[in-house]
């Protein structure tokens, strides 16, 4: 077991080196928050290795890194979000939705662990784990509207962004079904829930590679729609969603 654990944090530093050395030469300061996201992991990983031989550091440096994790995912997935979808900010509500929603999300979490803690864990503790596992549901729901807003307007696929999002909402995806596997079968499901994060991360790498060996575009084509065409887009959705709803009610009756 720890040979294979070795084998695949050696893979991933060496994917991750190649794929910053790769957005260097494309140009990384078109996606500085990804960017900065695999140079932090890099630099954690290596950190977090060394600092093995100190177990009191490493509890330390840990818990520290582990909200700067959560951050620059957040800010990574984002920034992709908003590179595809920008003329969504011609709506001024819906500039601060998307983030507030997620920052609401984040912090109610990691209030509740914090009130709540379970009884092996402190107060602080509990509110960062709490915080991570909402990161990942968050990062998930996060793609699959992507995905879905890509799809509904028919944006062009943009090499980069559509992969970035997709790398992240696989390797938080992978990190909910070991969870969920976890709570559904217990202990005699540890190596599905142990093993579902490095390989789900280990694919979103791939996934990010399949795009930094590309050059970033010039000028990428952007779906831009106009402030009219946002707004008719949003009272169609709101139509759709109060139809949805009252068929959901009719059928409970």
């Amino acid at each position: 077991m720890y040979w294979t654990e070795l084998a695949a944090q050696s893979i991933s530093i060496a994917l991750e080196i190649s794929i910053i050395v790769l957005l260097l030469r494309a140009d990384s300061r078109k996606f500085p928050f990804f960017s900065g996201y695999l140079v932090f992991i890099l630099l954690r990983t290596l950190v977090g290795s060394v600092a093995l031989s100190n177990p009191s550091f490493y509890f330390y440096f840990y818990w520290i890194s582990a909200p700067v994790e959560i951050v620059l995912t957040v800010l990574a997935v984002l920034e992709s979000f908003w590179r595809v979808f920008r003329s969504f900010q011609l709506l001024l509500w819906f500039r601060f939705v998307l983030p507030g929603a997620i920052a609401s999300a984040l912090a109610y979490s990691a209030w509740r662990g914090y009130r709540m803690p379970p009884v092996q864990a402190t107060p602080t503790g509990a509110a960062i784990i709490h915080a991570i596992v909402t990161s990942h549901y968050v990062i998930v729901t996060v793609a699959l509207l992507f995905l879905l807003l890509a799809a509904f307007l028919g944006v062009s696929l943009q090499l980069y962004e559509h992969r970035i999002t997709l790398g992240f909402g696989v390797a938080s995806l992978a990190v909910a079904f070991g969870g969920t596997v976890r709570i559904a079968f217990g202990p005699v499901s540890d190596f599905v829930s142990r093993e579902a994060q490095p390989l789900g991360y280990l694919v979103a790498l791939l996934i990010w590679l399949s795009a930094a060996i590309h050059p970033v575009p010039e000028q990428p084509v952007f779906q831009t729609l106009s402030d009219v065409q946002v707004k008719e887009l949003v009272e169609n959705l709101r139509i759709q969603l109060r139809s949805l709803s009252s068929f959901v009610r009719k059928g409970r009756l």
